[in-house]
């Protein structure tokens, strides 16, 4: 996953830090269908998501993929 960052969505805020956005996947338990989501927040997420207008939405399971990944 090197030169993973160059791809990402990126934000400036007041400090003139830059936010990299995160990867959100919704996974449906029934089908086995992923949905990769870019956001910056878990509820920029779930408002992307919602605007599919899937049909069950407790069929579907949230997870977040980090840059870092515990060894």
């Amino acid at each position: 996953m090197k030169g993973r960052n160059k791809y990402m969505k990126k934000r400036k805020t007041k400090k003139t830090e830059e936010e990299t956005s995160n990867v959100y996947v919704f996974y449906n338990t029934l089908t086995h269908v992923m949905l990769f989501v870019d956001a910056f927040t878990y509820n920029e997420a779930m408002h992307k998501f919602d605007s599919c207008a899937f049909e069950f939405r407790k069929d579907w399971k949230v997870f977040l993929e980090l840059d870092r990944q515990p060894a």
